[in-house]
């Protein structure tokens, strides 16, 4: 082979070279193009807006969400207050979780004046219905619409949009009605958590330990012919 030629070979391959370099440099670009268009736009949103506002005020007790913003009655009712003199009632995740999937939830009427620690609602569930506790003492303002529709509501979202009464209630204060907050608000769950452990079946505590919840409610899952005496029990009604 004579110089010419070897020189000539060696050009080719250069050229070549440089336009795989060219190819890569130009194919990288488009490729991310392309799937960048493949990406749904939506996918950081997947969750709703609401539901990760929901996260970020609650906290995991247990086996059981608490909010941070409100105050709870031992009957595992909670109020929140608005800063108006009127207060936002509802029920807890306990509450919800120990009753099961609920058929109706009987609000009281607007206009029925409300004793803190006496009856307020009732849970129906399977034929029967189960009580709750009033958290105030006032006048109801307002009942929630979704929830008379459907009690899942209370039952999916029970510290935001499963609210079930606005109550007027202009003297208003947590300590002073017996309400729990803060660390001793997650003591006491943690404590009705305990009292659950006592009452379970081995096979049941250990279906709970792993993550699982029973399906028709803890209550009835501890005693089927039973169930709404044990609810009452834990809701103090």
């Amino acid at each position: 082979m004579i110089p010419h030629d070897i020189l000539t070979l060696y050009t080719a391959k250069a050229i070549e070279y440089v336009f795989a370099l060219s190819f890569l440099a130009l194919f990288i670009p488009f490729w991310n193009y392309v799937m960048g268009e493949a990406r749904p736009a939506t996918q950081p949103a997947m969750q709703p807006a609401r539901q990760k506002v929901a996260d970020r005020m609650t906290d995991l007790v247990e086996w059981f969400r608490m909010a941070r913003d409100v105050a709870y009655h031992p009957g595992h009712a909670w109020a929140r207050a608005d800063g108006t003199g009127h207060v936002t009632v509802g029920l807890d995740d306990f509450a919800q979780k120990l009753v099961g999937p609920m058929k109706a939830i009987e609000l009281p009427p607007v206009g029925t004046r409300l004793s803190a620690g006496d009856r307020a609602w009732s849970l129906r569930v399977n034929g029967k219905a189960v009580d709750m506790l009033s958290p105030v003492n006032g006048v109801v303002t307002e009942v929630n619409p979704a929830v008379v529709a459907s009690a899942d509501v209370a039952r999916h979202d029970p510290y935001g949009a499963g609210w079930l009464l606005k109550v007027e209630a202009p003297r208003f204060d947590p300590a002073r009605r017996g309400l729990l907050t803060g660390k001793l608000a997650r003591t006491w769950l943690e404590e009705a958590t305990n009292a659950l452990r006592l009452r379970m079946a081995p096979d049941l505590g250990l279906a709970l330990q792993d993550g699982g919840m029973p399906v028709d409610g803890i209550a009835q899952a501890l005693d089927a012919e039973h169930w709404d005496a044990v609810a009452r029990e834990f809701l103090l009604s």
